[in-house]
């Protein structure tokens, strides 16, 4: 997930912090400050509320990081890759390369999520047993915690994607039918059910005079909802691609410019004529690197006629793809590093170029021939 903050990494796996984080933190935070320690642990002062209620709202967080460890890390032993944790609105994120493996595994892997947040409940509901007649900060951050996590199981236990009840639906579909697609769209489905089955909930809540409890059942349903929706999408993407190789869809003969041309030359009589954003810079078919608006714009347009693109260009090594590589794998690259096109090399030698409007455009054909 992008648009997050880079925290560390927490055994060799990497955590962020998405920028919605701060909006729940503050959500929850004025939940229990305001709202949930006064009516169960009365007496205190407005800073032992604030106060408690942070240490609360950031151990909260700490238990959703265990609970998408556990994910990571089961995935890991499974064999597939861990791209990194994202704590975010409805929790956290696991970025996992799963979907594209059994049926079997996805299961055990979303299963083992509300798992371990069952487990943190009940560790913490052992430890308020001691502390039941207490109504110190302590018993109410071990009350809180007990609480929060068993209700973060069951509500994940829900069928809706992308929470792990959605992809345990998911998988059970897919194991059944053997079909990835319907499985995903009947769980993406779900999850777009429920997401605004939550909004009209916040809705009502809202109206009954429920302010607080109106705008977080509003704020996960959107979420959620949007969530399912993008998903259903990229399930869509990453099913036209599967099986289709870079070849299939590169410029099979893409323009090159000359090292020695000029920064004008290039600009006058490739860009713009071509509406490229970059262009491959070739000594006949040895890839030097490339050149791209970017790389025009560092320079004053005084100084065009008089530098060639040999000088002005980026450099070889660059992001390349090879013609067999897998078309979702390209996509990914592309993604990955903000880049609009990816050179394709062969035996050293420039073969093609696949541009993201090449993608776009076969995915354009084949829904439009419905193939696929």
């Amino acid at each position: 997930m992008k648009s997050s903050i880079r925290l560390g990494k927490i055994a060799g796996i990497e955590i962020g912090l998405h920028y919605s984080w701060f909006v729940v933190l503050a959500l929850v935070l004025w939940s229990l400050a305001s709202n949930l320690l006064p009516a169960n642990f009365p007496g205190w002062t407005p800073r032992a509320y604030w106060s408690t209620g942070f240490l609360a709202a950031f151990l909260l967080f700490a238990s959703v990081l265990v609970h998408e460890m556990a994910h990571s890390l089961v995935a890991r032993a499974l064999g597939f890759s861990v791209g990194g944790i994202t704590l975010f609105i409805l929790g956290g994120v696991s970025s996992l390369k799963a979907d594209s493996g059994r049926a079997r595994d996805e299961l055990v892997i979303s299963a083992v999520g509300p798992l371990s947040s069952l487990a943190i409940a009940g560790i913490f509901a052992l430890l308020f047993i001691p502390l039941s007649d207490s109504d110190t900060p302590v018993a109410a951050v071990v009350w809180y915690l007990a609480l929060i996590n068993l209700l973060l199981a069951v509500f994940n236990l829900l069928p809706a994607f992308p929470l792990d009840g959605g992809r345990m639906l998911r998988a059970t579909v897919w194991g059944l039918t053997g079909d990835h697609r319907r499985a995903t769209r009947i769980a993406t489905l779900g999850g777009q059910a429920v997401g605004i089955g939550l909004m009209v909930l916040g809705a009502y809540q809202f109206i009954s005079g429920n302010f607080f409890g109106g705008i977080w059942f509003a704020f996960i349903g959107w979420f959620l909802q949007n969530a399912a929706g993008q998903s259903q999408t990229e399930t869509a993407v990453e099913s036209g691609l599967r099986g289709v190789r870079v070849r299939d869809v590169m410029d099979l003969s893409p323009a090159t410019v000359d090292p020695n041309a000029t920064v004008a030359e290039a600009v006058f009589g490739h860009f713009l004529r071509a509406g490229a954003r970059s262009m491959p810079v070739c000594d006949g078919d040895i890839l030097l690197g490339i050149i791209s608006l970017t790389d025009v714009r560092r320079l004053p347009r005084d100084q065009w006629d008089g530098v060639t693109v040999r000088r002005q260009m980026t450099p070889m090594p660059l992001k390349v793809i090879g013609p067999d590589d897998n078309l979702s794998l390209a996509l990914d690259v592309l993604a990955e590093h903000s880049i609009h096109q990816l050179p394709v090399m062969e035996g050293g030698r420039l073969v093609g170029l696949l541009s993201r409007a090449h993608v776009i455009q076969y995915l354009h054909s084949i829904r439009e021939l419905g193939i696929r």
